[in-house]
């Protein structure tokens, strides 16, 4: 059977938002995303329980060779993708196979942005043969934790998706880091929120190294899910309620039960929904995109 493809978007293609003001932040208005990584692993090496989550999720995440993944593990991944019908994400990160991409690593803003147009060139290849695009990016390990305050290292990642491809969304750590890169870059990004991670009084996660910083009991990380989803709260180490301005929920595999909290994580949200975007600005091309890069 011939598989139906979708049309490949372009930076050329029309948007009903030219000049789009007001907030780079995707709009859920049916509900929230829920997220998960899948293919990290390479080789023989696996992640056991990814594919059990999958039902649960809206989006997928795959990794794509950086921090973990390979070509054979890539494609498994988009086949499972494409039959549970979620969304596509590229999980990006820095080339760190050894570390899993948690090591600090500091590429030139050239290393860099070469690095994720790589990433997002492999996966989106991959994937054109099996008939969808990409929809999302998620940063992973010291990157991830990198854009919680680093508007350099954000500036980068989000200019360099902006370059590949306006139409996608930018996944990441909630709050104003995301947003400024967003708008600079004239991209979507939605606030990631996690359901097994401590949290400090200004929202953001406590360090690995952090006692708290996991949450290991199942209990505790529905209590957490539960505040989230109602409230858009999360209560941080200091026992404050801490607001986070979110679209997303990050689940995992690594995660205590985590088949069984996936599975009610999904109840409490009926509505669950996939992100979906249109570039926030398609007439920032004034701006020298370059200025991010230069070493």
């Amino acid at each position: 059977m011939r598989r139906q493809r979708h049309r490949t978007r372009t930076n050329k293609d029309s948007a009903p938002i030219q000049n789009a003001t007001g907030t780079p932040s995707v709009f859920t208005p049916a509900g929230i995303d829920i997220n998960t990584n899948i293919g990290e692993g390479f080789g023989p090496y696996r992640i056991e329980g990814e594919e059990e989550i999958l039902p649960f999720v809206t989006s997928a995440n795959i990794a794509c060779g950086a921090h973990s993944g390979d070509p054979v593990i890539m494609e498994a991944a988009l086949e499972e993708t494409r039959y549970y019908g979620l969304t596509l994400g590229a999980h990006i990160g820095y080339p760190d196979l050894a570390g899993f991409g948690r090591r600090e690593i500091h590429l030139s803003p050239t290393e860099l942005r070469a690095s994720v147009l790589y990433q997002l060139g492999a996966l989106s290849g991959l994937a054109k043969t099996l008939g969808f695009d990409i929809s999302q990016v998620r940063p992973h390990g010291f990157l991830y934790r990198q854009m919680v305050s680093d508007l350099r290292i954000a500036l980068i990642v989000s200019r360099a998706i902006a370059e590949f491809d306006k139409w996608l969304v930018l996944i990441g750590p909630a709050g104003p880091t995301l947003l400024t890169a967003g708008d600079r870059a004239g991209i979507r990004v939605a606030g990631e929120a996690w359901i097994d991670r401590g949290y400090d009084s200004n929202g953001h996660l406590l360090p690995h190294t952090h006692s708290r910083a996991q949450l290991k009991n199942p209990q505790e990380i529905l209590k957490q899910a539960t505040s989230l989803i109602r409230y858009g709260t999360v209560t941080a180490i200091d026992g404050t309620q801490t607001k986070l301005d979110f679209q997303t929920i990050h689940v995992h595999a690594k995660m205590a039960q985590a088949k069984s909290v996936c599975e009610q994580l999904r109840s409490f949200v009926p509505n669950a929904c996939s992100l979906t975007s249109e570039p926030y600005n398609l007439d920032n091309e004034s701006e020298d995109l370059h200025l991010a890069y230069s070493d």
